[in-house]
């Protein structure tokens, strides 16, 4: 089945427009490396988001009827939205064309997805791996009883003195300087957004989700994935991965594994990685996703920044 796919492109230089238009989005990048490949996470799922893909090798029919038809509620579980978003970002990737970038990184669930780019582990494992995570996420939490909300126009040190003297909220996304996450109890959650909102945030948006992710709520998950690790083969990365916890690169297979069980109870680093990634030497950056919302936050964190996305 053939895959169609969009690529928008925002300061592109002088020819890349024309060539991709010709010859495809592969062909510029096995000519202007470096680059990073990044990948979004959770929140992404929409009924339709497997349109033109070949999503067979998943062997989850009801997954995949699920995906082209909804309903919208089912696919947000958790348990649901997660396989949806690897299974279509992977099948997006791999039909992409790109050549082996110089660094890959994800935001939270898309840290699955470049592992999988550096060949630590193979598209099926990271599948089965994302599958017992969103389950062990899922369980981690009565349904309802957990939520988060993006808080815009606010520091990230401001929003976390204003929500410190709360229970069970936290800091669990630092996207750019003035856009950050928070995550805990709904109700925990509904009074911090009420504070924030008081203390100056311009907006505080609940997002659709179905756990509270990146904070102290999921360490049942962090603990029953950690233990399911070490099971798993994780190799050695043949591309640079910048991890979410740590905002830094990895390639030992065992603190890998810590890394991974650790971005379910910490922050998501995410200005800091891509500015460690500008760090390296990057100015060019790949979304790839069921649909963007990186390559906004990558022109915030990096003004000028070269910014490509691949969308089903």
């Amino acid at each position: 089945m053939c895959c169609c796919f969009f690529v928008f492109f925002f300061q592109a230089e002088d020819g890349i427009r024309d060539l991709v238009r010709s010859r495809g989005l592969g062909d510029v990048y096995k000519r202007q490396m470096p680059y990073c490949l990044i990948f979004p996470g959770q929140g992404t799922q929409f009924p339709g988001m497997s349109a033109g893909l070949d999503l067979q090798w998943t062997g989850d029919g009801p997954l995949i009827d699920l995906m082209a038809k909804g309903p919208e509620d089912v696919l947000t579980q958790t348990a649901n939205a997660q396989k949806a978003v690897f299974a279509v970002t992977a099948s997006l990737w791999m039909r992409s064309g790109l050549d082996r970038p110089e660094i890959a990184m994800g935001h939270s669930l898309g840290e699955y997805m470049a592992l999988a780019v550096s060949g630590a582990l193979s598209v099926p494992e990271c599948y089965r791996l994302v599958e017992k995570r969103a389950r062990a996420m899922q369980d981690a939490m009565a349904p309802g009883s957990g939520s988060m909300a993006a808080v815009l126009g606010m520091p990230a040190a401001d929003v976390a003195a204003l929500i410190e003297p709360l229970a069970d909220v936290w800091v669990a996304n630092i996207n750019t300087k003035d856009q950050v996450v928070i995550a805990g109890r709904a109700s925990a959650v509904e009074g911090a957004s009420r504070v924030l909102k008081e203390g100056g945030a311009r907006r505080v948006v609940p997002l659709n989700v179905s756990v509270a992710s990146h904070c102290p709520l999921m360490e049942p998950a962090r603990k029953a994935l950690r233990e399911y690790l070490h099971e798993v083969d994780v190799r050695g990365p043949d591309v640079r991965v910048v991890f979410n916890a740590s905002a830094r690169e990895e390639s030992e297979p065992e603190k890998i594994k810590d890394l991974l069980a650790l971005q379910l109870v910490s922050p998501v680093q995410w200005e800091r990685s891509v500015k460690y990634a500008v760090g390296l030497g990057i100015d060019r950056f790949v979304e790839i996703g069921p649909k963007s919302v990186l390559a906004p936050m990558i022109r915030r964190i990096v003004p000028g920044a070269k910014v490509e996305v691949v969308t089903s």
